[in-house]
C-alpha cells in the first residue's frame, strides 16, 4: 500500500532524468551526423588523390572531390592540392577541410557551433 506523500515521486524522478536523457540522445545524433561528414570528406580526399596520382590536373581533382562529397555543402568545403606541378614519382597531397555546423541547438550551446573537419591523403604520382 502506497503512502500518501509518495504519489508524485516517480513524476519528479522522471522530470529530473528526462533532460539529461534528451541531451545525451541529441549528442549521439549530432556525433552521427558529424562522423558521416568526416567519412564523406575522407573518401573525397582519397578519390581526389587517386585521380591526381593518375596524372589529372588540379581542376579535375577539385571537381572530383566536390562531386564525391555531394551530400555536403560545397560552399563550406575547401580543397588544397600540393604540389601544383608534379611529375612521376612525386607525392600528391590532397587536403579537404569542411566547416561543419552543429544542427542541434542544445549541443551547439555547450560546444562551439562550428567544427572544422579535415581529411588528408598522400599518394605517389604514377
Amino acid at each position: 500500500m502506497k503512502r500518501r506523500n509518495e504519489k508524485g515521486q516517480s513524476l519528479v524522478e522522471f522530470a529530473l532524468v528526462v533532460p539529461l536523457v534528451i541531451l545525451i540522445l541529441m549528442a549521439i545524433i549530432e556525433f552521427g551526423f558529424m562522423f558521416n561528414a568526416y567519412i564523406t570528406i575522407s573518401n573525397a580526399s582519397r578519390e581526389g588523390a587517386r585521380l591526381g596520382a593518375l596524372g589529372s590536373n588540379d581542376a579535375a581533382v577539385v571537381t572530383r572531390v566536390v562531386d564525391t562529397s555531394v551530400a555536403l555543402d560545397p560552399a563550406k568545403l575547401s580543397v588544397t592540392i600540393t604540389p601544383a606541378n608534379r611529375s612521376r614519382g612525386d607525392m600528391i597531397r590532397v587536403q579537404v577541410n569542411y566547416d561543419y555546423v552543429l544542427i542541434t541547438p542544445i549541443v551547439s550551446s555547450v560546444l562551439s557551433p562550428f567544427i572544422d573537419l579535415e581529411a588528408e591523403t598522400v599518394m605517389r604520382v604514377e
